[in-house]
């Protein structure tokens, strides 16, 4: 009888959460004659089960199934897109529910990604979906364009796409630099907890679990186009006031600017090359002049050779006096020829 009754329970809340999101656990106890607290042990079941997500804590908490805010839409780029527009039609009001940082999170990752979609792949479709889990979300945006490594291989001249990878980590790099800051990526790779670019067999991730960077490639998978995935915890406390302010600091009007990177050397590393060119430097540390403070990620550095380090910590900052360089997770080898440099 027991089981019987659980088993109705949760039945009546799969079928009721969609007209009572806010007050659920109040109509369920009524319904049965029982206790608020068997009423949230059966949403915690649905919960651990994946049909139900909860948003929200105490008097705010609302639940609602997982099928009804998980979409697919596929935008035409034949015709004038606005990516405000595309938010506020299809996604706003399933967002709404989350906790406010991570909502701006969410619609400032869907609305840079989105426009970046729009007026650089140079793509006629763009696919978007949304997959809701009972602690997370993930927005995924998927052009038919010309590729974002391809396009920004050819914009520098690289010899190599991965390259590319690297200049997108930097921030402030754009193919149209009259219309754009090459701000959005930069930032929405540093506010979701995973960060993951997919384009002619390049992987490109963030994960800000350890704020660490992660390249592969597969020859395997030469399709055209940029796929975009971000995802992020329901109850994050990440905020993208906290994280422009650790890369921007005011002007002399008082102005907040984009003056700050910090990305990892590795991700300039092409195969199982060593770094010890003036060339290999020079990739480094192309695009560093747009800003006033660089720091470094040397991890999984093992060594670096003279040539190497002097482009970097001689030649270029005596080109550029003005911008503070510093280095991080560096090994006792590649500190020794730093401070030797130095």
């Amino acid at each position: 009888m027991v089981k019987n009754q659980a088993e109705e329970i949760r039945s009546y809340l799969l079928a009721k959460l969609p007209v009572h999101p806010k007050n659920i656990v109040a109509k369920a106890a009524e319904a049965f004659l029982c206790s608020r607290t068997t009423v949230h042990r059966h949403l915690n079941r649905l919960l651990r089960d994946g049909k139900i997500i909860k948003s929200g804590t105490t008097r705010q908490t609302k639940y609602f199934l997982k099928t009804e805010k998980n979409k697919e839409v596929t935008v035409s780029l034949k015709d004038k897109v606005e990516e405000h527009k595309v938010w506020k039609e299809s996604f706003k009001e399933d967002f709404e529910t989350l906790p406010n940082n991570v909502r701006q999170i969410c619609e400032y990752g869907f609305s840079e990604m989105l426009n970046n979609a729009i007026e650089h792949s140079e793509g006629t479709r763009v696919d978007i979906d949304t997959e809701w889990e009972s602690n997370s979300i993930k927005i995924r945006i998927c052009d038919d364009g010309v590729g974002v490594f391809w396009k920004i291989k050819n914009a520098l001249n690289l010899e190599d796409e991965r390259e590319s990878a690297l200049h997108l980590s930097k921030g402030k790099f754009t193919t149209d630099p009259e219309n754009h800051t090459g701000e959005g990526i930069f930032f929405s790779s540093r506010a979701f907890d995973e960060f993951l670019i997919t384009s002619r067999g390049i992987f490109y991730k963030r994960e800000n679990w350890d704020q660490d960077w992660f390249l592969e490639t597969a020859n395997d998978e030469k399709t055209t186009g940029t796929g975009l995935e971000m995802t992020i915890s329901l109850d994050s406390k990440r905020k993208m006031q906290e994280i422009y302010a650790e890369y921007q600091h005011e002007d002399s009007e008082g102005m907040p600017k984009f003056d700050k990177t910090n990305f990892v050397v590795q991700l300039s590393m092409l195969g199982d090359e060593r770094y010890v060119s003036r060339s290999q430097a020079r990739r480094i540390v192309l695009g560093l002049e747009k800003f006033k403070h660089v720091v470094l990620n040397f991890k999984d550095i093992s060594t670096v050779g003279q040539g190497f380090v002097d482009e970097v910590f001689r030649v270029f900052q005596s080109k550029y006096p003005k911008i503070k360089i510093e280095y991080t997770n560096a090994n006792d080898d590649v500190r020794f020829m730093i401070e030797r440099t130095l």
